[in-house]
């Protein structure tokens, strides 16, 4: 049996678990089953009261577990087209597959920051962490197991909404991918890796990996600033754009999600040229983009807040020139209201607790 073909059982695997004889079954000739047993399989507390019938008589019925003693066990035929054969008591344990462990594994072997969580509404879907090529730049990488092509495009579109950035999907084969699927992951500059072409395992059970990280994310290290360039881009300000028109909500404290009419992007301080060219950490310009976040926009005397009144006025003016220049708009972002004596941003901006985005 082919070392590949692990992934296509575990992507038709119910559950991705199975009585001990199924695994058996189905695995068999492989010799790294054992090792992959001992890593990736836990054992259950159920028994299985059917297993899969391996005569080729056409019917593909499932044969029905009969126990007649404790050392008389036997899977019967429902249709008795074949004779009963004999079980062991192991064969009929259930064991699942370790996903923890597995889902580990896999991002040690792709250099991935473990950070696991499910997805809501994406069944059997996780995220299994970030690809972070260079501080602040954070790629989120998920991983779906799904049961034919419309639930995979299903999937992808949630993911779409909840990430407007470009992100990593990972699926055990590329069987369930549909041209609608393609497209929507080009157009979000996605990449998709099938865990069966870049991850075989090897005699022992181990996972290996076919490509380094810096070649399967290539097109992700491409974001990361020139070494030299100071690290700032530019946000593609779609033509006739106004202050008003863009919104700015944090992610954490490296990271921002920006809008502007049909583009968007998430961008840390290095590329909105707020960090420090010493020491690379962020600018007091950031903390103070922060300030703004975190009281809706408008700061004023007793605002909460980071920056020390003090020295808001001069804060202000390297923080509007920093906009300035990365969004490439003439006119100042924030303004000083002088009825309310505070200062107000011409553009949204949200904290990373806000839901209202």
């Amino acid at each position: 049996m082919s070392e590949y073909a692990i992934w296509k059982y575990l992507e038709d695997l119910p559950g991705q678990a199975a009585p001990l004889v199924e695994w058996n079954q189905h695995l068999d000739g492989w010799p790294g089953f054992q090792g992959f047993h001992g890593r990736y399989l836990k054992l259950t507390r159920d028994h299985a009261t059917a297993v899969d019938c391996p005569t080729e008589c056409g019917l593909g019925c499932p044969r029905k577990v009969v126990t007649h003693s404790r050392n008389d066990i036997v899977a019967v035929c429902p249709e008795q087209e074949e004779k009963p054969y004999p079980l062991k008591r192991q064969d009929i344990l259930i064991y699942s597959v370790n996903r923890a462990s597995l889902h580990k594994d896999i991002c040690s072997a792709l250099g991935i920051e473990h950070r696991e969580s499910k997805v809501d509404a994406c069944r059997r879907t996780w995220r299994l962490g970030d690809f972070v090529p260079t501080a602040g730049l954070v790629f989120p990488v998920f991983l779906t197991q799904q049961e034919n092509p419309d639930e995979l495009l299903e999937v992808v579109k949630n993911i779409c909404l909840l990430h407007g950035d470009p992100f990593v999907l990972l699926a055990p084969t590329r069987r369930r991918v549909s041209p609608p699927v393609e497209q929507i992951l080009a157009q979000r500059n996605a990449i998709f890796l099938a865990l069966d072409e870049e991850m075989p395992f090897d005699e022992q059970g181990c996972l290996q990996v076919r490509r380094t990280p810096d070649e399967l994310f290539a097109p992700l290290h491409e974001k990361v600033p020139e070494p030299g360039s100071g690290g700032m881009v530019h946000f593609p300000t779609p033509a006739g754009t106004r202050w008003s028109d863009i919104k700015i909500q944090f992610r954490d404290g490296f990271t921002v999600t920006v809008w502007a009419g049909e583009e968007s992007g998430r961008y840390n301080y290095t590329q909105m040229g707020m960090a420090n060219k010493r020491n690379g950490e962020a600018t007091k310009q950031w903390t103070l983009l922060l300030d703004f976040a975190e009281n809706r926009g408008e700061i004023d005397k007793n605002s909460r807040k980071e920056t020390p009144y003090h020295f808001l006025k001069k804060r202000k003016q390297e923080l509007s020139r920093c906009l300035r220049e990365f969004f490439r708009l003439d006119e100042d972002p924030i303004e000083w209201v002088k009825g309310e004596k505070c200062y107000r941003c011409r553009f949204r901006i949200l904290p990373e607790s806000a839901d209202d985005y």
